[in-house]
């Protein structure tokens, strides 16, 4: 299933050759725009975790991927678009795909390391702040996290 915008779709990855497109996309964002060392970005951790790629007229634009960390926990991480793709919807796309499929397992929690610049558009979708500021890959973030209601079962 794919979540289709006006400009741009956001689906699971499904072949290796949109896998190398996400991985070229991150690669772009964190390590040359932001400086962050290749051997952190590409942590040993990309087969256990579901990939996602949102792309516009079949060009790849954004990327993110999700990772279950215990039974009840799910970790976005990795959200990440092309410049000049930004500040259209994308992030956010990609961010409902990756929660609506969080949702349909038994995880009760989904949390991501934000980075402190982008806490206002996560809070957006309803995380919240846990704790204070912390150095991730040299750059400030905060974890948050969105959790599922124990009354409803809802996000």
């Amino acid at each position: 299933m794919s979540l289709i915008m006006e400009k741009f779709e956001v689906r699971e990855v499904a072949s290796s050759k949109d896998k190398q497109k996400a991985l070229e996309i991150r690669r772009i964002v964190f390590c040359h725009e932001q400086g962050v060392n290749p051997a952190l970005e590409f942590d040993g951790l990309d087969n256990n975790c579901r990939h996602y790629l949102a792309k516009s007229n079949g060009r790849a634009i954004g990327t993110a991927r999700i990772r279950q960390e215990t039974p009840t926990t799910f970790k976005i991480e990795r959200v990440a678009v092309l410049a000049e793709e930004r500040r259209q919807g994308v992030g956010k796309a990609l961010m409902k795909k990756t929660i609506s499929d969080a949702k349909e397992t038994p995880s009760r929690i989904v949390k991501i390391h934000a980075q402190c610049h982008a806490e206002i558009f996560y809070t957006s979708l309803g995380f919240r702040r846990i704790n204070g500021n912390f150095e991730e890959a040299g750059i400030p973030h905060v974890l948050m996290v969105l959790e599922q209601s124990v009354s409803t079962g809802k996000f």
